[in-house]
């Protein structure tokens, strides 16, 4: 069994569905899975490990920002619009300072907000790999609910998909 096989299993011990994701011809990615964390959110994550020197898993997802969430954040002054955003990006830094996030395709106004958490080779194992996935599934609960409560409740449901 190899790490694709542990990893698998890691996440099913954590009742997560898996499955597997193609990797396209020349992707720096030996392969790429996506894990869905049912509860107590819906969130997809994708798990990938990177053709590099050392061991590595990436964990990723994407939160798309809501239609009505980004007319109502063009609508404010360009002053505000930026300390909501700022202020948003210090509470994800702030449940994991360790992870990088990404608003695209730019802080004041983005479309989607990308949140990664990287293990390296000792943090790789069953704790690492849970640990990861609540931290995510947190992140991702910081989002809506800042977005729900600050801009207002989206008519539509908030969704993720998979960072690749």
């Amino acid at each position: 069994m190899g790490l694709k096989d542990d990893v698998v299993r890691w996440l099913r011990d954590e009742d997560v569905d898996v499955e597997e994701v193609a990797v396209p011809q020349g992707v720096p990615v030996e392969w790429a899975l996506n894990a869905t964390v049912k509860a107590p959110l819906r969130v997809m994550i994708g798990v990938q490990r990177p053709r590099t020197r050392g061991e590595r898993l990436v964990l990723s997802m994407i939160v798309k920002v809501a239609d009505q969430h980004r007319a109502y954040l063009t609508s404010m002054q360009d002053r505000e619009r930026a300390k909501a955003m700022s202020e948003l990006l210090q509470r994800l830094v702030y449940v994991c300072p360790e992870c990088l996030v990404v608003f695209q395709p730019t802080l004041e106004t983005p479309d989607t907000i990308v949140v990664t958490r990287i293990l390296y080779d000792d943090e790789i194992g069953p704790a690492g790999v849970g640990k990861s996935l609540r931290i995510l599934v947190n992140e991702y609960a910081v989002i809506v609910s800042y977005f729900n409560s600050q801009l207002g409740s989206s008519s539509a449901p908030s969704t993720t998909m998979v960072h690749m």
